[in-house]
């Protein structure tokens, strides 16, 4: 029984790899296998285009407007440590707010040892491997539910996981780190748990969510120390880089930080003019509010940990913008965790519940 705990999930992650694969090597197919595509520069990202090209030594396959997140990560990637912010941060339209999610570039820059060609390669292994680590935690905490192990493959198959890959964003990395690390509190390992939770926070703040909600189920439960140093460790790892950061960047560029926040609501209305002229991003949009209402009350019937980790995400998606909210790939990004988290509580909640859940 242990050998099917330890080989089966890791089979589940191979194929989770795999199959990240073939949908990575089919975009780079249509590009000439130019791993730029998935870096994601945009066509009106002038700074960023020019700073690219000038370290790789050819154009950059560019995709329209301003592009997306993954131009920012191979910014950072080339100095992640932010010694040199005059030359590299420099071009980034929000250097604190992207700065912060610091993990990803740290991997994928080999600590600023790799060249620009390696990271534009390592921006997309590192997610594909991320892939594979997430099916395989989620794989774990299927078995510990009572159901297949096959059921690790919610992450990898999970649509925002995809976009995020996509554009090498942040997000795999983030929550293959936290799904881990509920795994690991389930099998009364908190340092190590509190490691990963540190990583995710680190690779996006919003992990915060999963570090509060996991210190809330072991509160709960009765494990005060282990809940406050879950909760604490990775809030004041955020909270020193972000020191760090300023102590680092002076660098003013007029524009707002945060601006995937805002009133309550607010972005959800705004995002219905939007959604009149794109009728996928309307159904999306209306069944991710449904899955949250739904996810929430799963959450409070089971009280399962894989629950209470994610469930502060349907509560910010309140104050999401439109700039969240408007388009599929960009709100099912921002609650992925969700996703893959209710696909586990809507069909295994409730057939182990000896160890996950905690009763009020």
């Amino acid at each position: 029984m242990a050998n099917t705990r330890i080989s089966t999930p890791l089979v589940v992650g191979l194929v989770a790899t795999f199959l990240a694969s073939l949908v990575a090597l089919r975009v780079l197919g249509a590009f000439d296998r130019d791993p730029t595509i998935f870096v994601a520069f945009g066509i009106d990202a002038t700074a960023i285009n020019e700073y690219a090209e000038a370290r790789l030594g050819r154009e950059v396959t560019k995709r329209d407007n301003q592009g997306h997140d993954g131009k920012y990560f191979f910014v950072q990637a080339n100095d992640p440590f932010v010694l040199d912010p005059e030359e590299n941060i420099a071009v980034i339209d929000r250097p604190l707010y992207r700065s912060q999610r610091m993990f990803y570039p740290v991997l994928a820059g080999g600590a600023g040892l790799f060249s620009a060609d390696v990271i534009v390669w390592a921006l997309l292994i590192v997610n594909l491997i991320a892939m594979g680590v997430g099916s395989w935690a989620v794989a774990h905490l299927a078995m510990d539910m009572g159901g297949s192990p096959w059921w690790g493959l919610a992450f990898a198959l999970n649509i925002g996981f995809i976009s995020e890959m996509n554009i090498d964003g942040a997000g795999v990395v983030a929550a293959a780190a936290a799904f881990g690390a509920v795994v690991l509190l389930l099998e009364q390992r908190p340092a190590w748990a509190i490691a990963l939770l540190t990583v995710a926070v680190l690779s996006r703040e919003a992990m915060l969510i999963a570090a509060a909600g996991s210190a809330f189920w072991l509160w709960r439960r009765g494990e005060r120390r282990d809940a406050l140093l879950v909760g604490g460790v990775p809030f004041a790892a955020v909270a020193l880089w972000a020191i760090y950061l300023r102590l680092r960047i002076e660098l003013d560029t007029g524009l707002s930080e945060i601006q995937e926040i805002g009133l309550p609501f607010a972005g959800f209305i705004d995002a219905v003019e939007k959604w009149m002229h794109d009728p996928l991003d309307m159904a999306v949009g209306i069944a991710m509010t449904i899955l949250f209402l739904l996810f929430t009350r799963r959450v409070l019937i089971s009280g399962h940990l894989v629950g209470w980790a994610f469930l502060g995400f349907v509560p910010l998606a309140i104050l999401f913008t439109r700039q969240v909210w408007g388009s599929y790939p960009d709100i099912t990004r921002a609650v992925a965790p969700v996703l893959t988290a209710f696909v586990l509580l809507a069909f295994l909640a409730g057939r182990d519940s000896r160890r996950t859940s905690v009763r009020p």
